[in-house]
């Protein structure tokens, strides 16, 4: 009850904050981070806008320190407790969308901002003209816009290029049509043949898997099938963001199965891999 009554009271004085900082780092896989900086004063009720459904690693700061917060229905509501720049930051999928190969940034923010595409991206479009463009960095005007982006695909040591990667996913996608009859017909035998295992490089193939996610099967394999998150960060020395990104997408994908044991995250294989 207390709890709400200060919502209440903090959301009915607080002032909507008009960033002044607003940056997008756009990840190979689709998650974007987000990071909005403002300027406040000492007791300041501040507003700040959260229109996704989908996040984590939500994090709140004062001058780099950590302080309370309340999250309301798409709004985050933080009450000042000093002069200097609160910054919000978090992780979310509501952002991007793929069309075929072309990947879509949507930008819901009414401020400048700075979006930072993939090392290999290539614009290929947008919504406004950008106040400036430097290396993969684009710098966006305000009101809602939106940057289309294509990675360019790893090339082939055949001299036929596209040729070659048109045929591959013809026979990928006629391979999962013919299987989807086959598991209509046969469950029982599918689910035998599958139990024989894949190929990590049938899974970096047909998931378009980059090295660290590879990285990480491997790892779970060899620990046999299942570790904690926290062994995989600190034996492969991948940063923890990085880490939850992986394992949140290699979930998607059916690969691994996130448990939670003793207030710590397993990760436990959902294939069979073999060598």
């Amino acid at each position: 009850m207390r709890r709400i009554i200060a919502l209440l009271l903090l959301t009915l004085f607080a002032s909507f904050a008009y960033a002044e900082n607003v940056k997008l780092t756009v990840f190979p896989d689709g998650y974007v981070k987000v990071s909005v900086k403002i300027n406040v004063t000492k007791g300041e009720n501040v507003s700040i806008s959260l229109p996704f459904y989908e996040f984590s690693n939500l994090s709140v700061t004062l001058n780099g320190k950590e302080i309370p917060f309340i999250l309301g229905e798409n709004k985050i509501v933080v009450y000042s407790s000093g002069d200097g720049t609160l910054e919000v930051t978090y992780i979310t999928p509501e952002l991007t969308e793929k069309h075929g190969k072309t990947w879509k940034v949507i930008l819901p923010f009414n401020d400048t901002k700075e979006v930072v595409l993939p090392n290999d991206a290539v614009i290929v479009g947008l919504s406004g003209i950008p106040i400036s463009i430097r290396d993969n960095a684009v710098i966006m005007p305000k009101g809602e816009q939106y940057i289309e982006y294509i990675t360019p695909h790893i090339a082939t040591s055949s001299s036929t290029g596209n040729n070659v990667d048109l045929t591959l996913e013809g026979i990928l996608t006629l391979t999962s049509f013919a299987l989807g009859l086959i598991l209509g017909a046969y469950g029982s035998k599918i689910r035998i043949l599958f139990s024989r295992g894949v190929t990590l490089d049938d899974l970096a193939r047909k998931y378009n898997l980059n090295k660290e996610e590879q990285d990480v099967l491997l790892y779970i394999l060899e620990q046999g099938g299942r570790v904690r998150q926290a062994d995989i960060r600190n034996d492969l020395g991948i940063p923890r963001t990085t880490t939850w990104r992986i394992l949140k997408r290699l979930e998607k994908n059916g690969l691994v199965r996130l448990l939670k044991i003793n207030n710590e995250t397993h990760v436990e294989l959902r294939v069979k891999i073999k060598g």
